[in-house]
């Protein structure tokens, strides 16, 4: 069937020229599809960009199969819908549009269409006769004209874009243009724009979002998954062919979840879109420079140029930037580009198939130029690619340690893991993959590796390679396993002096940590300053960052405030500036910070940083982190939880199934009191019992271990047995672990004194452990020893000397004793009681409240009343009693 055709009245009788046939398609928006997605958003912004009293010019600028067609004539039908008084003219350019004469024709007879038409022009009219023509077109219609010129990308003719920058610089009152392109045409575009009639609408407005995505999908009735969706983002950007054609492949796949993993720019259907639409149309020096840079995610001037041999390399790349080739162009001081996942692809598939050594020649081309620039992790990836075993040999040796100890190991880890069998059995090759598996948490393949070694028939032949297995056998053991055992080994190795910065740092650092875990703290403070300043000289981030993050948690232990924030701030910046600050590189880090919130009352940061420590901690971890984290968590969670029972109850299992672990008395020192004080307050005397029999082995030698048999007797009424298991502690013959032991200890001391009667040596008890506090601000001691000595601050106020305002602190932060008085006290009398404590008499206190003395008595005889005593000093003691001060 023929398609209808309409006759243009565009020739003067006189000249006896043919008129042009504009097929009617032409003058129409395509029909939409069964499945089109109407996009609110962008229907609005082309609203908007149509309105208002200046003639305008909107310009949709976006590479081929960015969806503008269709969303032009989505809304081109809903504007004709709710505007029935404007006149809305379609036009689909083509190449035939490069003569004037049909352009023009197409254009005044789509203005005419269902009219009468004007004058006809003749075919050698001028430019300013057919832009008059159009002008008397609209004018006729009386009413606001919107002109849509689709595919204006096919106008290249000089003298059919004079005509039509002649009708974009004189456009009439109440005509609006909107123009839709693949890359900007040959227009006065930079004078509209200047001028402020120029809406532009571009690629990333005219991708697809996330939501959007998710319904188009939707109406396939496909059930997807987060990870699915984040794939379908990930390869496809948004750009709506790029889904038009997923969605196709999904509609005859028997597993979606795998077609949408294996869909790339190789898909049958999108290669030939890609192929007939983006590569095909190009120069061949053009498609040649696109395969070329293929093998690389992103690329440089300087990159581009090595690997295609163009010396005007970037030129090109800003012109297929310009041109809407599917490349972009981001970065700041340095200027990248990259090809859209899709067609990198595609131009890589092509690449692969069609010239397989030029694959491998680019990719060592590239690996060359990132060695060049010190990416090392980049150049052994494109080694890889090249399938060139010595160099990729060469790379790891040389540099593979540094890449884990910049923080790309799980990329290392996946990198290495896709090598061939007889690759990964050269020692030199399976060590450096163990570490990297560890870095990434794969226990699994870290044994993998490790056993290739053990069970090798050759021993490792150079001192090298004999210290970098007992570092890598030290960092597999520090996940369970003989740290002891390992940490010996590897200091009767040259390991951390053998001249290999990254072997040497490496060594340092596991074996610092190493050392912390097994209890011997200066050593590990020893290796890991060392190793800090040695990964800050050479700029091992990942390191620095280790280092920095256990540093912080030996002050924590210590009570060393100053060096907690110190070391903090530090892993925080280097998180920060790396995006760690939510992996589990940083999980560590938020258990240290939520310990030393904890210590200080501060229970809602206590409860974020355990809650980030938690969700951030890997599956597979040291056991003595996890235990730290651990019973943090248990600690929070236990004045919130809705049964305070399980919570300790959880917290026991995971204490035996620990159990097993070698682990550092003073991590024992930090974590088994707050589960025997967890135990005692859910009424559980046989697990409080259990804890402190448990670690005897450990803590016997210990002040923490008399700490713990001390509140057994004290919980069962052996006062006496109590004080005397505690005399050693306090007298300082029993070493202490931890800073807050022997604060915990005079605590207890004084509540044990204070129930004997002795009022002064329990105020001196008090005394002593504001001493010790206040450095540390440590104010959960005091929290936990719970009323007692809330009361004995209480009674001490004003006699603590230079410790008083660290005591009043403590006071406040204190929960006082239930039960108010019966009459709560006046809003004066509140202003007055705070005067109390003060030493000023009744005449200065009435002069600074600007009241006379007998007011100030009067109110003062309502405090006693009301707080139930007759003297100014029992006043402040009762108000304190009762949290009022």
């Amino acid at each position: 069937m023929r398609r209808p055709m309409t006759r243009v009245e565009g020739t003067a009788p006189e000249t006896h020229d043919e008129a042009v046939v504009v097929p009617s398609p032409k003058l129409a928006p395509p029909p939409p599809a069964s499945d089109v997605l109407e996009r609110d958003r962008l229907l609005d912004v082309l609203d908007q960009a149509t309105s208002g009293e200046v003639p305008s010019v909107t310009l949709l600028n976006a590479p081929a199969g960015s969806g503008k067609t269709v969303l032009l004539g989505s809304w081109f039908r809903r504007r004709a819908r709710h505007h029935p008084g404007e006149h809305l003219v379609w036009v689909s350019l083509d190449a035939n549009d490069n003569e004037v004469f049909p352009l023009w024709s197409s254009i005044l007879r789509a203005v005419d269409h269902g009219l009468v038409p004007g004058p006809a022009l003749a075919r050698d009219a001028s430019a300013h006769e057919r832009v008059g023509a159009f002008v008397d077109a609209c004018a006729r219609l009386r009413r606001p004209v919107i002109l849509v010129l689709d595919n204006a990308h096919e106008l290249s003719a000089p003298d059919t874009v004079e005509s039509v920058n002649l009708l974009l610089r004189y456009l009439p009152s109440g005509v609006r243009v909107v123009i839709a392109t693949r890359f900007p045409p040959p227009l006065i575009l930079p004078q509209l724009r200047l001028e402020g009639r120029l809406r532009e609408i571009t690629a990333p407005q005219l991708n697809f979002t996330e939501e959007e995505t998710g319904k188009l999908l939707a109406r396939k009735n496909l059930s997807l998954s987060e990870a699915d969706l984040d794939r379908i983002a990930e390869r496809t950007e948004g750009w709506a062919a790029g889904l038009r054609f997923l969605t196709l492949a999904l509609d005859s796949a028997p597993d979606t979840g795998g077609t949408i993993r294996s869909f790339t720019g190789d898909d049958r259907l999108l290669a030939e879109y890609l192929s007939g639409e983006i590569v095909g149309p190009q120069p061949a020096h053009i498609r040649d420079f696109l395969l070329s840079m293929s093998v690389c995610p992103e690329i440089t001037d300087g990159l581009a140029a090595r690997l295609t041999g163009q010396e005007h390399a970037g030129q090109i790349l800003y012109t297929l930037t310009r041109t809407n080739t599917l490349v972009t162009r981001h970065g700041g001081a340095e200027v990248r580009y990259r090809c859209h996942p899709l067609l990198r692809d595609h131009l890589r598939a092509e690449l692969s198939r069609r010239h397989p050594r030029a694959y491998r020649r680019l990719h060592r081309l590239a690996a060359e130029w990132f060695t060049d620039s010190g990416d090392v992790l980049a150049a052994l990836e494109h080694s890889v690619a090249a399938k060139d075993e010595e160099l990729i040999t060469r790379y790891i040796q040389r540099s593979g340690l540094q890449i884990v100890l910049k923080g790309h190991g799980a990329r290392l880890h996946k990198l290495l893991g896709a090598l061939p069998e007889h690759l990964l059995a050269r020692p030199q090759v399976a060590l450096v993959a163990a570490i990297a598996s560890l870095d990434d948490h794969d226990l699994v393949a870290a044994d993998r590796y490790l056993g290739r070694i053990d069970n090798s028939a050759q021993p490792l032949r150079s001192g090298r390679l004999r210290a970098l297995n007992a570092v890598a056998v030290l960092c597999r053991a520090r996940y369970g396993g003989e740290l002891n055992e390992a940490l010996t080994a590897l200091r009767a190795t040259s390991a951390g002096d053998t001249g290999d910065v990254d072997l040497d740092l490496l060594a340092l650092a596991t074996r610092g940590t190493a050392a912390l875990w097994l209890g011997d703290i200066p050593g590990a403070t020893e290796d890991l300053e060392r190793a800090l300043r040695m990964a800050t000289l050479e700029r091992r981030d990942a390191v620095s960052l280790h280092c920095e993050i256990h540093l912080a948690g030996i002050a924590c232990v210590q009570g060393d405030l100053a060096g907690l924030a110190v070391h903090t701030g530090a892993a925080f910046e280097l998180a920060r500036s790396h995006g760690w600050t939510e992996t589990s590189r940083t999980a560590f880090l938020y258990t240290v910070l939520g310990l030393a919130a904890y210590q200080r009352l501060d229970q809602e940061s206590a409860r974020r940083f355990s809650a980030l420590a938690s969700r951030l901690l890997p599956a597979v971890v040291d056991p003595a982190v996890e235990m730290l984290t651990v019973t943090l968590g248990a600690a929070v969670e236990f004045g919130l939880a809705a049964d305070p029972h399980a919570v300790v109850e959880t917290l026991r299992s995971h204490r035996k199934r620990l159990a097993g672990e070698s682990v550092a008395p003073w991590l024992v020192a930090c974590t088994a009191p707050v589960e025997q004080r967890l135990a005692l307050r859910v009424g559980e005397p046989t697990w409080a019992m259990d804890v402190m029999e448990r670690h005897r082995h450990l803590l016997a030698p210990y002040a923490e271990h008399a700490l713990l048999s001390s509140l057994v007797h004290l919980h069962r009424g052996r006062t006496g047995a109590a004080r005397r298991r505690l005399r050693p502690v306090i007298e300082r013959q029993t070493r202490t672990l931890v800073a807050h032991t022997l604060i915990e200890s005079w605590l207890l001391e004084a509540v044990l004194a204070d129930q004997a009667g002795e009022q002064n040596q329990a105020h001196a008890a008090v005394n002593h452990a504001l001493d010790l506090a206040a450095p540390q601000q440590a104010l959960r001691p005091f929290h936990d020893a719970g009323q007692d000595i809330r009361e004995l601050l209480v009674r001490g106020a004003g006699r603590f000397g230079r410790t008083e305002e660290f005591a009043s602190a403590v006071l406040q932060a204190l929960p006082a004793r239930p039960g108010a008085p019966v009459d709560p006290l006046t809003s004066r009398e509140l202003e007055l009681l705070t005067e109390l404590p003060s030493m000023r008499t009744a005449e200065q206190i009435a002069d600074s409240l600007y009241v006379s003395v007998n007011t100030v008595k009067t109110h003062l005889r309502g405090i006693y009343r009301k707080l139930g005593v007759n003297h100014r000093r029992d006043a402040v003691v009762a108000a304190r009693r009762r949290g009022l001060l």
